[in-house]
C-alpha cells in the first residue's frame, strides 16, 4: 500500500509538524472565521491526529498511513462544511491527497480523492457553482502532482540501484584483477626465488660436509652453517609468502597462533574484546608480527619474544617484543621496517619501531 520507503529525518518530521498550528491559527482568525462548535472542534482534533501521522510517516503498521491521511481529509472536510464555502482549513485536505498520491497505490490515492471532493463539493458548490468543477480540478491537479513526485522518486532509487549495482561490479573486477596479479607473483616467487634459496640451501649443506671432511676451520665452518641457516630461513619465508599470496582473509588469532608456533620462545597474548577489522588491516597485523619475528630470528636468535595483540580505543594495537642486543638503525640494515610502515600506511595505521630498555620492540596501531 505504502510506495515511498524510510523515515524522514527527525528535522524534517518538526519542519512538517511546525506547521500544524500556523494552518489551525489562520483556520479561526482569517477571514471569514469558522464558529466554535463541537463539529469544528473535532474536525480539528481529526486533523491534528492525521497530521501528527503525516509528519511521522510511519511504515509499520502498514494501515497507520492511509488512516493517518483519510483522518487528515475528513478533519479538513468537516471543518470547511461548517463554514460552508472556502476557507482555510481546505488546506488540510489538499496536503492528504497530495501526500496519498506520493506514498500510496494509484488506486487508494484516487479513491481518497473523489471521497474529499464528494465530501467537499455540498460546502462550496451551493454559494459558488464554479467552486464544484474548480474544487474537482484543483483536487485533481494535486493528485497529479504526488504521482509525479513519487515517479521521481522511483526513478531516482532505480538510479541509485543501478550505480550499486555498477560499483559492485567494479569492486568484483578490481578484486578479481587483485586475486589474478597476487597468483602471478606467488608463481614467480616459487618459481625464481624459491627454487633459488632451495638450491642454495643444499649447495651450502653440500660447502659445509666437504669443509669438514677436509678439515676446514672451524670458524669457516661455522660461517658456512650460518649462511646455510639463513638461506633455510630465507626458504621459509618465501613459502609463507607464497601461502599468504595464495590464501584468502586472514584469521588473526589463527594466522599469529601459526606465527608465535614457527617462532621457538615466542609467547601470544590475544585480546577476547577486539574490534572488527578490515581484511587489509588484519593482514597488515599478521604481516607486521611476521617481518617482526623475522628480524627476531635474524638479530637475536633464541631470544624470547611476545605478540600481543589489544584493543585500543575503537581500534587495535599490535606489539612485537623481544629481548635483543644492538639492532641496525631504520634504513641502514634493509627493507623490513620500511616495508611495514609502507604496509601501516596503505590501512591508516601508524607504525613505530625502536629499542626498549633490554630489547626491541614493534608496535602497530590501527584506528
Amino acid at each position: 500500500m505504502i510506495l515511498e520507503p524510510g523515515r524522514p529525518t527527525p528535522l524534517r518530521s518538526a519542519a512538517t509538524l511546525a506547521w500544524l498550528p500556523v494552518i489551525l491559527v489562520a483556520s479561526f482568525l482569517s477571514q471569514p472565521r469558522l464558529p466554535f462548535t463541537v463539529l469544528v472542534i473535532g474536525g480539528a482534533v481529526l486533523a491534528s491526529l492525521g497530521w501528527v501521522v503525516l509528519s511521522a510517516k510511519p511504515e509499520r503498521p502498514g494501515w497507520l498511513l492511509p488512516a493517518g491521511l483519510v483522518t487528515l481529509s475528513a478533519g479538513g472536510c468537516l471543518m470547511v462544511a461548517q463554514a460552508r464555502e472556502w476557507v482555510t482549513p481546505i488546506a488540510f485536505c489538499f496536503v492528504a491527497v497530495v501526500t496519498a498520491g506520493t506514498r500510496l497505490r494509484w488506486t487508494w490515492a484516487l479513491a481518497l480523492t473523489l471521497a474529499t471532493i464528494a465530501a467537499l463539493i455540498p460546502a462550496v458548490a451551493p454559494r459558488e457553482p464554479s467552486g464544484a468543477l474548480l474544487l474537482g480540478l484543483a483536487m485533481v491537479t494535486v493528485l497529479m502532482l504526488g504521482m509525479a513526485r513519487r515517479d521521481r522518486f522511483r526513478r531516482a532509487e532505480e538510479r541509485e540501484l543501478a550505480e550499486a549495482s555498477e560499483t559492485r561490479a567494479t569492486e568484483e573486477h578490481a578484486r578479481a584483477a587483485a586475486l589474478a596479479e597476487r597468483a602471478r607473483i606467488a608463481r614467480d616467487v616459487h618459481d625464481v626465488l624459491a627454487h633459488s634459496l632451495s638450491a642454495l640451501a643444499v649447495q651450502l649443506q653440500g660447502a659445509r660436509l666437504m669443509l669438514q671432511r677436509d678439515g676446514a676451520a672451524a670458524d669457516t665452518i661455522a660461517q658456512v652453517e650460518r649462511a646455510q641457516r639463513l638461506a633455510t630461513e630465507g626458504l621459509a619465508e618465501a613459502r609463507r609468502a607464497i601461502h599468504a599470496l595464495r590464501s584468502g582473509p586472514i584469521d588473526l588469532p589463527s594466522g599469529l597462533a601459526a606465527l608465535a608456533a614457527d617462532h621457538p620462545g615466542a609467547t601470544l597474548d590475544v585480546a577476547a574484546d577486539l574490534p572488527e577489522l578490515t581484511p587489509e588491516a588484519r593482514e597488515t597485523v599478521v604481516r607486521t608480527a611476521q617481518e617482526a619475528l623475522s628480524n627476531a630470528r635474524k638479530h637475536a636468535p633464541g631470544a624470547p619474544v611476545r605478540i600481543r595483540l589489544a584493543r585500543a580505543g575503537e581500534g587495535a594495537r599490535l606489539e612485537v617484543t623481544d629481548v635483543t642486543g644492538a639492532r641496525p638503525e631504520p634504513g641502514t640494515g634493509g627493507y623490513g621496517l620500511v616495508g611495514m610502515a609502507e604496509r601501516a600506511a596503505l590501512v591508516g595505521a601508524r607504525l613505530d619501531a625502536g629499542p626498549t630498555e633490554d630489547g626491541w620492540r614493534v608496535s602497530l596501531t590501527i584506528p
